[in-house]
C-alpha cells in the first residue's frame, strides 16, 4: 500500500512554473493540510535549491534519501505513530513548503522550509501560528542557524526565546555552524 503512496522522484521531471500572487493585491490566505505524497517532489525541488541549503545551512540530499525520510513519516502515519505532525504549508492555493512537530528525544521540536519563491511574505509567520493552534504540547523548541536571522525573527514573534547557542559539527545532513536553540514555554495572546 505505502509503495503506491510514494514514487520515486526523478529530479529532472520536476520543474516550479508558478509564483505566488502578489502580496501587495492583498491578504495572502495560508492553511495547512496534509502532506499528499504528489506534494513530495516540489518538496524535493525546494529543499534541493542551493539559496535554501545555505540559509538553512544544510546539505542537499539525494532522491533517495529524501523519499527514506518520507516513506518513514506515511509508514509512520499508517502504523498510527503520531510522534511527527507534519503538514503542507498552502499559500493562495499554492503548495510552498512544509511545517511540523516532531518528537525528540524528550523535546518537542518544530521547524518549517518554504521555497525560496515565498520567502519574505509573512507565510512561514501565518504557517507557525496555524501550527502552534493545533500543537498544544509546550515547552516547544526550535534551532535554526545563528546566520538565519528571518527565521530566529518569526520565531521570536510567536513567543519563542533563544534559549542557548550551540556550534554544530558538521554531519552528513548539517553544515557546521552557530545554532540557537529556542523555546516557547507558553503561547503568547
Amino acid at each position: 500500500m505505502l509503495n503506491a503512496l510514494i514514487q520515486p522522484l526523478s529530479v529532472a521531471a520536476y520543474t516550479m512554473h508558478s509564483e505566488l500572487s502578489n502580496s501587495s493585491r492583498g491578504a495572502i490566505n495560508v492553511v495547512l493540510r496534509k502532506v499528499q505524497p504528489d506534494d513530495l517532489p516540489l518538496l524535493f525541488e525546494f529543499e534541493s535549491d542551493p539559496d535554501w541549503c545555505a540559509m538553512a545551512m544544510v546539505k542537499p540530499r539525494s532522491a533517495a534519501k529524501f523519499d527514506a525520510v518520507w516513506t518513514k513519516i506515511f509508514e509512520d502515519w499508517v502504523n498510527g505513530l503520531t510522534n511527527v505532525f507534519q503538514k503542507t504549508i498552502v499559500a493562495d492555493g499554492e503548495v510552498c513548503g512544509t511545517i511540523g512537530c516532531r518528537l525528540l528525544g524528550d523535546r518537542h521540536e518544530i521547524g518549517y522550509g518554504l521555497g525560496q519563491a515565498f520567502w519574505g511574505r509573512g507565510i512561514a509567520s501565518r504557517a507557525l501560528s496555524l501550527l502552534l493552534d493545533q500543537v498544544p504540547m509546550r515547552p516547544l523548541y526550535a534551532t535554526a542557524a545563528a546566520t538565519n536571522d528571518a527565521s530566529i525573527r518569526v520565531l521570536e514573534k510567536h513567543g519563542f526565546a533563544i534559549d542557548s547557542r550551540r556550534i554544530s559539527p558538521e554531519t552528513e545532513r548539517h553544515l557546521p555552524c552557530e545554532e540557537v536553540v529556542m523555546v516557547l514555554h507558553k503561547r503568547q495572546s
